[in-house]
């Protein structure tokens, strides 16, 4: 597999992602992964558990991130917040990401929120990817979250969005494409970027935004949900599945060509779904981050201590 899954949830992302960090590695050995990016929402608690599986697993990279919950600075405290996804290259960046999230529990209203301030000021050692249907990119661009819908992609204000983060990053920022050709709200924000990576030079890579191992355990984020604020009543089932799109299964593909394949189908030339998976290669190479340890306590005695009382 030359794919790397750079955006997946485990049961860390509570009440939303399910299985845990040793099950996904699992999986994702099954398949010839060789790496796998762990980015649970707004927390880093899967990271510990991850890279001690890894080590015991062999052959497969942990990488260390989260899916951000992101708000204006500018703006009053809201329930709505925005997905972005933040990967950590090395100790500065995982230095970096630890204090962002901090900070994010901090300003806690709803979720754990950061603002595009925090995002800046800690972006050093950072990649960035712009998120999923639910960042405030892809908002933009066809609405959604409180952004009014549009019929037309709005690509201008992507744009302004595109090269602001692109002078904060560098070559470290990247569109994020994700391979659900079921969703229209896909078809049309693929095709979209696509023309935007054209227009700023700022690359695609692909995601398939895991949520559990494999796709009988649909059924448990679907659990997972009733149990949560959003399924207390406020919604039928038959609006749950469609708000949430049960029928699309958030897993690994099994192979670089599937996922070719549905990335193509969602509007993508074949050169851009291929960039858009080496492209995914290319930033795990880029991520390498061993996990800060504690020195072993020793409690500090002298020779006299130990002799007989």
């Amino acid at each position: 597999m030359e794919y790397v899954p750079l955006h997946d949830h485990t049961t860390y992302s509570f009440l939303d992602g399910h299985g845990t960090p040793e099950a996904h590695l699992q999986r994702a050995a099954e398949l010839g992964y060789t790496a796998f990016a762990f980015t649970e929402h707004g927390n880093t608690s899967s990271h510990f558990r991850a890279e001690k599986a890894a080590l015991k697993i062999g052959g497969i990279k942990p990488i260390f991130g989260i899916e951000a919950y992101t708000q204006s600075a500018f703006a009053e405290p809201a329930q709505t917040k925005y997905h972005l996804t933040i990967l950590a290259m090395n100790t500065e960046g995982y230095r970096n990401l630890n204090l962002a999230v901090t900070k994010s529990w901090q300003q806690f209203h709803y979720h754990p929120t950061m603002t595009g301030y925090d995002i800046a000021h800690f972006r050093a050692g950072l990649v960035v990817l712009s998120g999923c249907s639910g960042s405030y990119m892809a908002c933009t661009l066809i609405g959604g979250k409180g952004i009014p819908e549009r019929k037309k992609p709005n690509i201008e204000g992507c744009e302004v969005i595109a090269n602001r983060m692109r002078d904060l990053f560098g070559s470290r920022f990247y569109l994020e494409v994700q391979g659900f050709p079921e969703l229209e709200s896909c078809r049309r924000i693929n095709s979209a970027y696509a023309e935007l990576s054209r227009m700023t030079g700022v690359p695609l890579a692909a995601t398939m935004d895991v949520h559990y191992v494999r796709p009988e355990d649909s059924e448990m984020q679907i659990i997972l949900h009733a149990c949560g604020p959003q399924g207390r009543g406020r919604a039928s089932a038959d609006e749950m599945t469609r708000r949430w799109n049960y029928d699309v299964k958030l897993t690994l593909p099994e192979s670089d060509g599937i996922l070719q394949r549905k990335l193509m189908d969602t509007g993508l030339s074949r050169a851009q779904a291929r960039s858009a998976i080496e492209n995914t290669a290319i930033i795990a190479e880029q991520c390498n981050v061993t996990l800060p340890k504690a020195p072993r306590l020793r409690y500090p005695i002298s020779e006299e201590d130990l002799q007989p009382w």
